[in-house]
């Protein structure tokens, strides 16, 4: 006598752990804004003068480190967000985004305008916010198709 599964109850099982392993559409907003004040500082920090672009680098660094220790701590599991590979182009699209404002926060440094790190920040904030809320809505969804 074999123990296999009907394929019914074995696809609904599938779909069971698939639907367990994304948090619930309501995941706190606010880790979507710490995520993104902390690109922002990321974003921002080459722009700064000399002594603060530094710190603002370790605290940035420091900050996602916490940031993904609590999210496994309060989901259980971490997924990159490059490897799921429908998801992966949205990280590739806010990465292109991110290299531009690293580049004005940077023009800003050199021979720019003082203040235009805050821009490279603050666009650096929305577009975080924005995609991170995007990414997760396209890993869903791919977790429900069950694309690998």
């Amino acid at each position: 006598m074999t123990q296999d599964p009907n394929p019914h109850e074995a696809l609904a099982s599938i779909r069971s752990a698939r639907e367990g392993v994304a948090p619930a559409t309501d995941y706190p907003f606010g880790y979507d804004l710490i995520y993104g004040a902390l690109c922002a500082l990321l974003l921002a920090g080459p722009g700064m003068p000399s002594p603060w672009s530094t710190l603002v680098l370790i605290v940035a660094l420091g900050g996602f480190g916490a940031l993904i220790f609590w999210w496994r701590k309060t989901f259980g599991w971490w997924v990159s967000g490059y490897s799921p590979k429908r998801a992966r182009w949205v990280s590739f699209g806010m990465v292109a985004v991110f290299v531009g404002l690293v580049f004005l926060s940077l023009h800003g440094r050199g021979s720019g305008p003082d203040w235009l790190f805050l821009v490279s920040g603050g666009l650096g904030f929305v577009t975080a916010v924005v995609g991170g809320r995007l990414w997760m809505r396209v890993w869903r969804k791919e977790l429900a198709d069950g694309v690998k």
